[in-house]
């Protein structure tokens, strides 16, 4: 009796100390922690009903040593829940499907437990149980217990079958490519023979001893080494993949720094581009100015030239020196890098200064409107603008003077201010818009080309400068137009913007952002 007594306390002893260690696993890693701190867990369930089992086997007293035994039988359902638990999170079950699992696994293991404490599984009296003799091979001690109850099958079978299904899920485990669970299921089936053993004692078919508690150390020992060993070849295929990212890493920034000197050649090749076609367009700008001018230089030299021809050629000689000097101040303006003051900007200035230039155009009409509020929402203050006032005061003058000059034969320029927002970004869009002429698709397409002008006397880097700007403050110039039904110019400039990166960047020109659905409103061709 005492030699299964300090046998079954040292196994709980060994349980409690395993159930330590993976604790401490548990709380250290990261990587399969749930499964160590379930079968911690179970190791101290096991090592309450070894426990147990050493005061029964201790106990010469029938009624004492029968309530002990009673009470080691009430743990057995949790510690077998908690052993198809981890088994469960080792074999990597679905979510649902362990979720389903474990929930009928507990509610049966609590039934069981309420079962137990209520004496439904045993018939206690207050006659003391008459002890039986269970022996395996020349170790023989008396075993008391009180009688089983009918209901007692059914509640063995319900907790002998978390012991079976966690067999089958690491035998399930092991064919599915883990090698390190052979141990485990050799201990499972181990257990499952112990509690197959003890299940017919208490029914009363064989006379073994009960090997639950010994049994269970097979399991422990097996799980343990296939846990271990689980963390082992997870951190083997961690270093592997560690090692593989870091050769891709080396190959990627190889390859950006290739992409990178192709990015220089091609960026360099296409300024060579843009500075040959700029000297191309440049050279035709230019030649008709000078050509003019050679032929008026060559009137005024002729001799018996009238005094009023004189005049004339004069007036042409300026006519087209300004005409130059209008080229080469827009393209230096386009050219010039942007440097951009910022400063909180008063709008309202803005718009009402653009409006008084547009005065000295007596048959257009002019309409202002100021919305400070969202989608037709409550009004609300305007959100701040940080800019340059000087380059956003270029850009709407020329819009302004645009619009005016699309409407030759009289019109409604009308200017709108409304908080907005571009690809998430809060700010301001300003609208100009005309009711004169608008523009067909081939001029639409080409409106933001340098050097495009459908107008006389233009040079054709009004809309190419303003984009410029806008774009310098992080900000979108847009235009909607359709022939006969005026231009909309739109220009939206964001909100808290006092660095210089802009925030909103297309890599486009205007010309390619032009929608060729009909506008609310309309403006003419650009200048």
């Amino acid at each position: 009796m005492d030699l299964l007594a300090g046998a079954a306390f040292s196994w709980c002893v060994v349980y409690v100390l395993l159930a330590i260690f993976f604790g401490i696993l548990s709380a250290r890693r990261s990587e399969g922690n749930g499964a160590y701190r379930v079968f911690a867990l179970a190791c101290v369930a096991v090592g309450a009903y070894a426990f147990g089992n050493s005061q029964q086997y201790h106990l010469t007293d029938a009624v004492r040593a029968a309530d002990w035994g009673m009470r080691a039988f009430g743990v057995l359902p949790i510690a077998a829940a908690l052993v198809l638990h981890a088994s469960l999170l080792y074999a990597d079950v679905s979510q649902e499907t362990r979720r389903r699992v474990l929930t009928l696994n507990y509610a049966v293991a609590v039934g069981l437990v309420i079962a137990v404490s209520l004496g439904w599984l045993h018939r206690v009296s207050a006659t003391p149980p008459a002890g039986r003799v269970l022996a395996i091979g020349s170790l023989h001690y008396k075993h008391y217990a009180w009688p089983p109850s009918p209901a007692q099958p059914i509640g063995y079978a319900l907790m002998l079958a978390p012991v079976i299904g966690s067999a089958a899920l690491l035998v399930r485990a092991f064919l599915a490519g883990k090698r390190e669970a052979l141990l485990a299921c050799v201990g499972a089936f181990v257990l499952v023979a112990a509690a197959v053993n003890d299940v017919l004692v208490m029914l009363d078919v064989q006379r073994s001893i009960l090997l639950v508690e010994h049994g269970f150390s097979a399991f422990a020992f097996g799980l343990s080494f296939t846990l271990l060993a689980r963390h082992e070849r997870v951190s083997d295929e961690l270093t592997l993949k560690g090692a593989e990212l870091r050769r891709r890493a080396r190959q990627l920034r190889k390859a950006y720094e290739e992409l990178r000197a192709a990015q220089e050649e091609l960026v360099r090749k296409e300024q060579l581009a843009l500075v040959g076609e700029l000297a191309a367009v440049m050279s035709h700008e230019v030649r008709n100015p000078l050509a003019i001018i050679s032929n008026a230089v060559a009137g005024l030299r002729r001799e018996g030239t009238s005094a009023e021809d004189r005049v004339t050629l004069l007036s042409i000689l300026e006519e087209e020196t300004e005409r130059l000097n209008r080229l080469v101040g827009d393209l230096l303006r386009y050219a010039k890098p942007l440097s951009v003051e910022r400063q909180r900007l008063d709008l309202d200035a803005l718009l009402g200064r653009a409006m008084e230039l547009a005065r000295q155009h007596v048959n257009v009409r002019l309409e202002k409107e100021i919305a400070w509020h969202p989608e037709g929402g409550e009004e609300v203050s305007p959100p701040p603008v940080f800019g340059d006032a000087n380059m956003l005061r270029q850009v709407f003058d020329n819009l302004v003077q645009n619009a005016c000059q699309a409407m030759s034969g009289g019109g409604t320029l009308t200017v709108r201010a409304r908080s907005a927002t571009e690809d998430g970004v809060e700010g301001i869009t300003v609208e100009v818009t005309d009711t004169g002429e608008g523009m067909d698709t081939q001029v639409r397409s080409r409106a933001g080309t340098p050097f495009f002008t459908t107008r006389p006397g233009g040079t054709g880097l009004g809309l190419a400068i303003c984009d410029r700007i806008v774009t310098a403050h992080g900000g979108v110039l847009a235009i909607k137009s359709r022939s006969g039904e005026g231009t909309v110019v739109s220009v939206f400039l964001p909100a808290n913007r006092t660095s210089e990166i802009p925030a909103l960047r297309s890599s486009h020109p205007p010309a390619s952002r032009l929608s060729t659905s009909p506008p609310s409103t309309q403006q003419g061709g650009p200048s």
